[in-house]
């Protein structure tokens, strides 16, 4: 009895023992498993990885597969997260791919004669249900893509004969319009018999609470400096006020304008074909395209089955399914996303790449010091053998907070993380956002002003489906504000609600309350009143005034301007650069490129005033020491090559004439000195991405450093300190005329 509770015991122990090294096994084992599972996954994509002659570009697409960013969430760093995350991505037939790489791969295709078919399948994504099948995508973002189509359908018909290229896309029904929008695009759209396109036109609904609030005592107080206070009225009125009822009708008749006018010009040839009826007074096959679809739409909306929409030109096929890969045959096939990661190594391939510039200025210096002149010719010549420039993004998403995962400070942090890279020449913030906390806002545009005007480096913004209120706010002093025609942005105004608990809600619900204050009540269970009621407007107010100043600070507007576009005014992107609040129509493409182009420019700036410093100060030191005279380097903002240099001055300065004349070399002298010449910023040629992430990505002990190990941060952190103490000693050194100019110039280097 004693010997078999004894052997059991000891079966227990030896079992618990076990169990850390079984635990290690099968953690190895789920490790080794996964690796080779990606190491052959990698394999497979390096071979389809290479583009051939009529490559056929090839994209699946669900709910899921598209987003802004690919950079981590918050809380998504724990080892159970990696694991499910290392699983789904090695099962997901449709892998994401972010906005910007999506649309840079269909640009890159437009342009890359090899491509001749592109071939789009939008299918359920893995693993749900109930979800729709369709892009997940908002107006703007999906306008964007639709661009990039209609983009490529331009190039290709310009690069081959009809019949030699192709564009198709695959669905077996549509779940909303705005995925038939995309399609519109195509040049094949097809559905299953079965399938359905349910074409209505935008619009939406607006609930108003007034009623159910007053019912169970809920009174909801607001200061607001906003006529058109489309955040507050569902709680203060019982219907839509005249104000905001003009507000959006005003939105809906653009937008529907864009979604009805894109979809018509898309389909107009297909619909004309099949149309004969065209009387004298439409002979214009887009305009009678356009009353056609609008038709269609009012009458037969929102539900066309896909035999109705094969007859009046909607889409060209029935019968095809997506999981029919007849499509996939002409030629070899490549993913997108594969495709653009190719494109880029082979971009890389074809330049050598380029030193940066504060990198370049930090060495410039050192041999200046060393007197290594030939070195000197050589890095001020291969620094602009290529002219690729690094843009940092930053995104600003969801609802604007001071803290948490859309914190303002973390979008802050990103901001002066991109500011503070060496490799970072200008920055692009991507909004999609529809406001928040006006603290948070106001912080986030601080730092936009903190990274123009310490380190010197212009920040874009790009706006994606909204960009309203707080976040409009926080990037009203941006350099240059982008903005898709169906974008919704201004709601410049501020609004505060303050919900109170009245006494027929503690009847309704038999409570009872008792305060204890030293000032008056001020919770929400007690109405503001006096005082406390002026004085909370008052609040509001200047918060508003401070809103409306910095708008006329931003963009540059007088007060008058300001006003009339604020009060809580919503626009579309085409109404708002009506109105001056952005700059220019266009995605987040347009806006990247826009970036890289004052990137370039301020680096050339930095490079003509760093170059003159580091000669001038070498020729007026020999100069000083020798008592020599010689010619000025730098005269009216342009360098001019000395005429001749004192011998004594040469030999004390490690500069002779030659090399001088040499560093000065007319080739790229002109570059810089003839205002003909412009750099062409190129999102598929000559500029590299580097996104900075806004979430709270930190860790604790020694996953902290195996992430930045990993991650190489601890290696930038090395680069950038010796670079900020380089800055630091360049800056000292200068003379106290030359000390303020010098000083925004080497902002760039930290």
């Amino acid at each position: 009895m004693h010997t078999d509770t004894g052997a059991k015991g000891a079966s227990v122990l030896l079992r618990a023992a076990g169990l850390p090294f079984r635990l290690i096994k099968s953690t190895a084992l789920s490790t080794a498993y996964l690796c080779l599972a990606g190491l052959a996954k990698r394999r497979m994509k390096t071979a389809r990885q290479l583009v051939h002659p009529q490559t056929t570009l090839t994209w699946k697409i669900n709910v899921d597969s598209i987003v802004e960013t690919g950079l981590p969430s918050s809380g998504r760093f724990g080892l159970k997260s990696l694991l499910t995350r290392a699983i789904t991505k090695l099962d997901d037939d449709s892998p994401k791919i972010t906005m910007l790489n999506a649309v840079t791969a269909l640009h890159m295709a437009a342009n890359d004669p090899r491509v001749t078919h592109l071939d789009v399948r939008v299918v359920p994504a893995a693993g749900t249900r109930n979800r729709p099948v369709s892009l997940g995508l908002g107006f703007a973002q999906t306008d964007e893509l639709l661009e990039a189509v209609l983009a490529f359908n331009q190039k290709k018909a310009e690069q081959y004969e009809s019949g030699n290229w192709d564009s198709s896309f695959t669905i077996d029904s549509f779940d909303d319009q705005l995925t038939y929008y995309f399609a519109s695009a195509f040049n094949k759209i097809v559905v299953q018999p079965t399938g359905q396109l349910p074409l209505t036109g935008i619009s939406w609904i607006l609930p108003y609470y007034k009623k159910l609030l007053d019912k169970v005592g809920i009174e909801v107080q607001t200061g607001s400096r906003m006529e058109y206070n489309s955040a507050s009225a569902p709680f203060t009125e019982s219907d839509i006020p005249e104000k905001h009822k003009d507000n959006g009708m005003s939105i809906l008749f653009h937008l529907n304008s864009i979604f009805l006018r894109t979809i018509t010009l898309s389909r107009a040839s297909s619909i004309a074909a099949l149309r004969t009826e065209i009387t004298d007074e439409n002979k214009d096959p887009d305009m009678f395209a356009q009353k056609y679809v609008h038709t269609v739409m009012t009458q037969h909306g929102p539900y066309i089955d896909a035999q109705m929409a094969k007859r009046i030109g909607l889409i060209t096929d029935v019968g095809g399914t997506f999981f029919d890969d007849e499509g996939y045959k002409v030629g070899k096939c490549t993913e997108i996303g594969a495709y653009v990661k190719a494109r880029r190594q082979e971009i890389e391939r074809e330049s050598h790449g380029t030193p940066v510039l504060d990198a370049m200025l930090v060495k410039l210096a050192q041999l200046q010091r060393r007197q290594e002149t030939a070195n000197m010719t050589k890095l001020l010549r291969t620094y602009h053998s290529q002219d690729r420039v690094t843009v940092g993004v930053v995104y600003l998403r969801g609802s604007i907070e001071r803290g948490g995962a859309n914190g303002g400070s973390l979008v802050c942090k990103a901001l002066i993380d991109a500011a503070e890279d060496p490799e970072v020449e200008s920055i692009v913030l991507r909004v999609d956002s529809a406001g928040g906390d006006f603290v948070a806002s106001d912080a986030i545009a601080s730092a936009v002003r903190m990274v123009q005007l310490k380190y010197g480096k212009s920040v874009v913004a790009s706006y994606g489906n909204t960009a309203a209120s707080g976040a409009y706010l926080a990037t009203t002093h941006c350099d240059c504000i982008f903005a898709g025609p169906a974008t919704l942005t201004g709601g410049i105004g501020v609004s505060s609600m303050r919900p109170v608990a009245t006494k027929r809600f503690t009847d309704f619900f038999e409570l009872g309350t008792r305060q204890f204050t030293l000032t008056g009540p001020s919770t929400n269970w007690h109405e503001l009143e006096g005082e406390k009621l002026e004085a909370f407007k008052s609040f509001v107010g200047k918060t508003y005034d401070s809103f409306i100043t910095q708008v006329v600070s931003g963009r540059k507007i007088s007060e008058k301007e300001a006003e009339s576009v604020a009060q809580g005014q919503v626009f579309t992107g085409l109404q708002a650069s009506e109105n001056k609040l952005v700059d220019k129509l266009g995605g987040f493409v347009y806006s990247v490129e826009a970036a890289a182009q004052c990137g370039y420019e301020n680096r050339a700036h930095s490079l003509r005033s760093m170059t003159g410093h580091y000669l001038q100060s070498a020729i007026a030191s020999a100069q000083c020491e020798c008592a020599a005279d010689s010619d000025p380097i730098l005269k009216d903002g342009k360098y001019q090559v000395p005429s001749e240099l004192d011998p004594r001055v040469e030999r004390k300065v490690g500069f002779p004439g030659n090399i001088v004349k040499a560093i000065l070399d007319k080739s790229y002298l002109d570059k810089f000195n003839d205002p003909t010449y412009k750099y062409d910023a190129d999102i598929t040629k000559n500029i590299r991405i580097k996104e900075f992430s806004t979430s709270d990505t930190s860790t604790s002990g020694l996953l902290s450093l195996i992430a930045k190990l990993v991650g190489g941060d601890l290696v930038r952190e090395a680069v950038a300190s010796a670079l900020r103490q380089e800055r630091n000693s360049i800056a000292s050194s200068l003379s106290a005329v030359e000390q303020p100019r010098a000083e925004a110039d080497i902002m760039n280097i930290k």
